[in-house]
């Protein structure tokens, strides 16, 4: 009941907007591109209903509607590129999906282990693997308006999509390992349980997928296609809990086998971008803001030393590994490292979907150390993209001209 409440909600604002026109879209895009400010909106308006005595609405409903959005995020992000030709169309995106991610990943969570003793070595890594999951709008817009090189543009558009599309599976099998198991059941049956779930999520977003896909290619008006996409995510959301599989992993899959097979035009994918930024980004910043950012409040000084980290060193240090081996000039490969991979709208919607999930060992741990992990990546990123633009830039020319003295 929840998911459907959830997913019908999030359908009629995805409808309404895609009818919105002029002032309407300019106020959404305006508030997508100030997710700061939504966050700091939403924490004031929590802690306001604190202290009023307000009732807190039900955890499953929270973690319900944090899942509907999510699933739109991951649904239109696994729709942006082919996963087959990723490799050849941005090799950077790809090194930094395959390598810079779960490098990233795996110093997050011993880090996390480290300097958070009140986690588990399993909630370390489930945190690492929710914080890996970046996808904030408002940092590509910095890139894209401007007079940036094709490659760096690419990269910037391709790679959290596919982090997103690619890690939140990942993200749900260390839920599962760090889920304690019911009283007289084997250890493993959590993450038995998981993988059932993945692979019956697997199925059916991806038959759904594929089904819109071929008979959005047979349609004469190519811009209706979208819409038999949107519907298949919608499909596979609501009919995965129904019958054990996981509805936003069905989603993703959904997106994912779609974007592989149909023929449709590039703007169609940017259509459906556009619409999922709109819509959940600022719904995910002003939730976050309302559910955890007060629990930043509570951090002590090991977790803010954490969360620093983790959205600066910890972060570049992966990336710019994984982008050494890659054609881009030095300068390309040190804005990418730093510009990049904070977590954003879907790390922010998967820690609120754990609200209904008590038996993660060390949960609280888990939100009040994300929360603050969120907080300091959504601040950090927004005061940093447009300087690093305009520093990326000026090294750029700088290093055409050298060029040019050296021929």
């Amino acid at each position: 009941m929840a998911f459907a409440g959830a997913a019908a909600l999030l359908a009629a604002l995805f409808l309404i907007l895609g009818k919105s026109r002029g002032a309407v879209l300019k106020a959404v895009d305006a508030g997508a591109r100030a997710p700061a400010l939504l966050l700091a909106v939403g924490a004031a308006g929590s802690l306001l209903w604190r202290f009023s005595g307000g009732p807190f609405a039900p955890s499953e409903w929270t973690a319900a509607g944090a899942d509907a959005l999510l699933a739109a995020l991951a649904f239109a992000a696994a729709a942006q590129f082919r996963i087959t030709r990723l490799a050849s169309v941005c090799p950077a995106s790809f090194r930094l999906t395959i390598g810079g991610a779960p490098l990233f990943l795996i110093v997050c969570g011993l880090a996390a282990f480290i300097l958070a003793p009140q986690l588990s070595f399993s909630a370390a890594f489930l945190l690492a693997g929710a914080l890996t999951l970046n996808g904030a709008a408002f940092d590509r817009r910095a890139v894209t308006g401007a007079p940036a090189p094709q490659t760096i543009k690419a990269a910037v558009r391709l790679e959290s999509a596919a982090i997103l599309a690619l890690g939140l599976p990942v993200a749900v099998m260390l839920e599962a390992v760090a889920t304690a198991a019911p009283q007289g059941m084997p250890i493993a049956t959590p993450l038995f349980e998981a993988s059932r779930s993945f692979l019956i999520a697997f199925a059916l977003g991806g038959a759904s997928g594929l089904a819109a896909a071929f008979y959005g290619n047979k349609l004469k008006i190519k811009k209706k296609a979208a819409e038999l996409a949107i519907l298949s995510g919608v499909v596979s959301f609501l009919i995965a809990p129904l019958i054990g599989g996981h509805p936003v992993l069905a989603a993703a899959a959904a997106g994912l086998l779609w974007g592989e097979q149909t023929t449709a035009l590039s703007v169609t994918r940017v259509r459906l971008r556009r619409m999922a930024e709109r819509v959940v980004a600022p719904l995910a910043y002003i939730a976050f803001g309302v559910a955890l950012a007060p629990r930043v409040f509570q951090a002590d000084l090991l977790t803010i030393l954490f969360a620093a980290a983790a959205v600066t060193i910890m972060r570049a240090g992966p990336r710019l590994a994984a982008l050494k081996k890659t054609s881009l000039p030095r300068e390309s490969q040190m804005f990418l490292a730093w510009f990049g991979g904070a977590p954003g709208a879907a790390s922010a919607l998967f820690l609120i979907s754990l609200f209904d999930a008590p038996s993660i060992m060390a949960q609280d741990a888990i939100l009040t150390v994300g929360a603050v992990a969120v907080t300091f990546g959504v601040f950090a990123a927004r005061l940093t993209s447009r300087p690093l633009v305009k520093l990326f830039l000026k090294q750029s020319a700088l290093a055409k001209r050298r060029a040019r003295f050296a021929d």
